[in-house]
């Protein structure tokens, strides 16, 4: 089975960017992003489902951000290379989550 990574890579890049404008993040804040990636590790960490949020407009972006955060990271794991195409959510998750490990 081939899969594109660099087009696997753009298209969540794409809707990170279009959800984060949704939800109102700059990419560029490290503190904010250093935050979303503090809510997405204690979501995995805890193993258990988000609770549906039901009508919650807001709540239901913020689960489908972390989601897709979950989806970047396990891509670019997997991904041989990556293109040298700037990626600005995903190498701001990148010093993010580096940040908070180590």
């Amino acid at each position: 089975m081939f899969i594109d990574y660099d087009k696997t890579l753009k298209d969540i890049e794409t809707e990170l960017a279009r959800l984060g404008a949704a939800l109102g993040i700059d990419w560029a804040d490290e503190t904010r992003v250093r935050s979303l990636a503090r809510e997405v590790l204690a979501q995995w960490k805890s193993g258990a489902p988000a609770p549906r949020p039901h009508a919650d407009r807001h709540l239901m972006l913020r689960y489908t951000l972390c989601g897709l955060v979950g989806l970047l990271a396990v891509t670019m794991q997997a991904a041989p290379a990556s293109s040298d195409e700037a990626r600005p959510a995903s190498e701001a998750l990148a010093r993010a989550f580096s940040s908070l490990q180590g």
